[in-house]
């Protein structure tokens, strides 16, 4: 099992699940990071339609973060890379936090004005 220290920033794809673990409270999400690479030419970032899947758990008082599924957020933490037995009996690896120093939201979508 491999650690990497990071900082990233994606976007929340589906609804955070609050739940308890061992009497402590925390979040989970899955968080989208585009991969984007510097264009020779113009000089800006551009996409490379590569995406990084990472699963956000969140413990004890980060758990209570207000973030939501559409959210852009920045992350810090340290990233574990696990295996896991597929459900066609294959093994897959998947990449997920190990520990979260910080999470802040960047940019929320805003409902449109009137929406009820």
């Amino acid at each position: 099992m491999s650690q990497i220290k990071a900082t990233f920033s994606g976007n929340i794809v589906a609804d955070p699940e609050r739940r308890e673990a061992g009497g402590a409270p925390l979040l989970e999400f899955p968080l989208y990071v585009n991969h984007t690479k510097k264009d020779r030419d113009s000089g800006e970032y551009v996409k490379t339609g590569d995406v990084s899947k990472i699963r956000v758990t969140l413990w004890r008082d980060l758990a209570d973060t207000d973030i939501q599924k559409g959210d852009l957020v920045e992350v810090v933490a340290t990233l574990v890379e696990k295996e896991f037995d597929k459900k066609d009996g294959t093994q897959g690896r998947s990449l997920q936090t190990d520990y979260v120093e910080s999470v802040v939201v960047k940019h929320r979508k805003q409902e449109p004005v009137g929406a009820f």
